[in-house]
């Protein structure tokens, strides 16, 4: 069993946390007390009155040049949004440049500008600098250093830089939109079914409607894995053969999302095909999503080794019972696939993704070969968003974590993303059947309350394939 990461903290924690780290949040500079160097001595008494005009103009100039100098290079840093607007959730037109933003982890106070989009080579050469100077044996080191090599080499072939878009930006502006006094409702409503009737974190965020969550806007999915998509069945969205491809996918294409939530995040690609089959194990987050997306398949349950036949079997049922949501054109499709499920690969998934769920996974091993079993050979596309640094816990349905059944050779929760990445796919992804096409540095966003715009987790983003023997 596995539960969907939901990341905006505990309000309790949240409060204790912010109170024992205010000596850890960046403060503002301020404003130099004295903007002017001290004047030169004036010029003695004896002088001829020309020399003292001459020294005091002097004094002036240079009084005038150190105030401008002063003035370009001290930062009046912006004041966050006045409490009227947050109160009536009506924030200003430049809002988002001081909105406090919280990482999850650390309980550090960000700015919009300070979330990370790019890596640090530097990382990968000092780490290879230690293992030289390290004692251990040289085969050893040998074999480190091309580790690290084939790495690098990786990154700088793999790497796609994202950058913030508009519609991120607008979803770290959402909770701002709503009234303070709707935010702390909400809040003390989820903190109330934890406390009095035991629901977990996820359950009760989908209960009371909060907490959503964003990983890669449409252009950044579109860039990562749309254009693959395409590409992986021998077109180019920008030609012909291309929107051939395209237009395949939206009558014929089958997409698996594991453990999506209210299916936000889940939309990104889902909308690239014809058909949609969603797994959650949270019974409010089920309700909500098929909801949502109509057109989609929405399974309670957390394991995937059988989807097909659950697919299958909820179908017939709805169509049977007169209970179906979908469209005409939804419910076509679907028999579609059903009657011609004999067919090679038919029960196949064209792509499958998994937002933010390996580091809530029993047995992430297990699910990672089930996913390769499910992957279309060759063509199939399996995008992963994974948490860095990696901690890893199963959240039960009564709120209780624990430790997963497997254990993932990641590193420690300490390290730098930059080795944690390295790690997921040299440790966990290579040896599961998968090679990367893709990878990129997103922020795993949650939409804030009444204690901060929002929550930012780091992840990182794999776009692979499987490795055909």
């Amino acid at each position: 069993m596995f539960a969907v990461r939901t990341t905006t903290p505990n309000i309790s924690d949240i409060i204790g946390k912010t109170r024992n780290n205010k000596a850890s949040i960046a403060r503002p500079l301020q404003m130099s007390t004295s903007p002017t160097r001290p004047t030169t001595t004036t010029a003695k008494a004896s002088s001829s009155s020309s020399a003292e005009n001459t020294t005091t103009t002097t004094t002036k100039l240079e009084t005038t040049k150190d105030a401008t100098e002063t003035a370009k290079t001290t930062v009046i840093p912006r004041k966050e949004d006045a409490s009227w607007r947050k109160w009536i959730g009506v924030p200003s037109k430049n809002c988002l440049e001081t909105l406090p933003i919280i990482c999850a982890h650390c309980n550090q106070k960000l700015r919009a500008k300070d979330i990370p989009y790019g890596y640090d080579a530097s990382r990968y050469s000092t780490r290879r600098r230690r293992t030289t100077t390290s004692s251990s044996s040289s085969f050893e080191s040998a074999n480190e250093l091309n580790d690290d090599d084939d790495w690098e080499s990786i990154m700088r072939t793999k790497f796609v830089q994202l950058s913030r878009d508009e519609e991120t930006d607008a979803f770290l502006l959402r909770s701002s939109k709503r009234p303070q006094l709707v935010n702390v409702r909400l809040a003390r409503a989820c903190t109330r079914l934890r406390e009095k009737e035991g629901k977990s974190l996820t359950e009760a965020n989908a209960i009371v409607g909060r907490g959503k969550m964003f990983v890669l806007s449409r252009e950044q999915a579109r860039v990562l894995a749309g254009r693959s998509l395409v590409g992986g069945s021998g077109g180019d969205d920008g030609d012909e053969n291309g929107a051939n491809t395209d237009a395949f996918l939206l009558e014929n294409g089958l997409y698996l999302d594991i453990g999506s939530g209210e299916g936000e995040v889940a939309s990104k690609l889902g909308e690239y095909f014809g058909t949609v089959v969603a797994t959650e194990t949270s019974p409010a987050m089920v309700k909500r999503c098929a909801e949502s997306h109509r057109d989609w398949t929405v399974l309670e349950t957390g394991t995937i080794e059988d989807v097909w036949e659950k697919f299958k079997e909820q179908n017939v049922r709805e169509e049977e019972q007169g209970t179906s949501t979908k469209s005409d054109a939804a419910k076509r499709r679907v028999r579609k696939l059903i009657e011609e499920e004999d067919k090679e690969h038919r029960r196949k998934f064209d792509c499958i993704g998994m937002f933010n769920v390996l580091d809530r996974c029993d047995r992430p091993f297990t699910m990672l070969s089930h996913i390769r079993n499910l992957l279309k050979p060759k063509t199939g596309l399996f995008v992963l968003a994974v948490v860095l640094p990696f901690r890893p816990f199963v959240e039960l349905d009564d709120g209780t974590r624990r430790a997963p059944v497997e254990k993932l050779d990641v590193a420690t929760p300490s390290s730098a993303w930059e080795y944690g990445v390295r790690d997921i796919y040299e440790n966990v992804l290579k040896p599961s059947g998968f090679e990367i096409e893709k990878i990129s540095r997103v922020p795993y966003v949650s939409e804030g309350d009444h204690l901060a715009g929002a929550y930012v987790l780091d992840d990182a983003v794999f776009v692979l394939r499987r490795v055909e023997a």
